[in-house]
């Protein structure tokens, strides 16, 4: 199973939106996601957090928080484990690499209303307000099982 990472950035209270470079099929896509990634060999998922951020958006990660959610899912013939992060950053100067064409800092509402989510928006609502303020909306590990859901 892969690890991946899925991180909601975050600075200034706004949410990082970032829109999938569409001449990339790799990447599935023209839409509005958040940074996410694979946990390479010998790394853990703070790292690749940090990494991740970094190789996307330029920034620099100063606080993470796990939010205790994630997902597992079949992804090109491969079964993925992913975890959710939110990542603190101090500066909104974003550098974008070839795997996105836009960014804006939306508030959680716009932000919630742009990207493409496959899981209930409301409760995304919940977690990212919880987020702002550096705390977790779950307090067990919930981990939604999305394989053969699409079928």
């Amino acid at each position: 199973m892969k690890k991946k990472v899925l991180i909601f950035v975050m600075c200034n209270r706004k949410l990082l939106a970032l829109r999938n470079n569409p001449q990339n099929p790799k990447h599935g896509g023209d839409f509005w996601f958040v940074v996410i990634g694979e946990v390479k060999k010998g790394e853990n998922r703070i790292d690749a957090v940090k990494r991740e951020i970094k190789e996307e958006t330029g920034l620099n990660s100063k606080e993470i928080l796990f939010l205790n959610w994630g997902s597992i899912y079949e992804w090109e013939r491969d079964l993925c484990k992913e975890l959710n992060f939110v990542s603190f950053v101090d500066s909104g100067n974003v550098t974008l690499n070839e795997e996105h064409t836009e960014y804006e800092w939306l508030d959680i509402g716009d932000f919630i209303e742009r990207i493409k989510w496959y899981g209930d928006k409301k409760i995304l609502g919940k977690v990212l307000e919880k987020a702002l303020n550096k705390k977790q909306y779950f307090r067990k590990r919930k981990i939604k099982d999305y394989r053969n859901i699409f079928i």
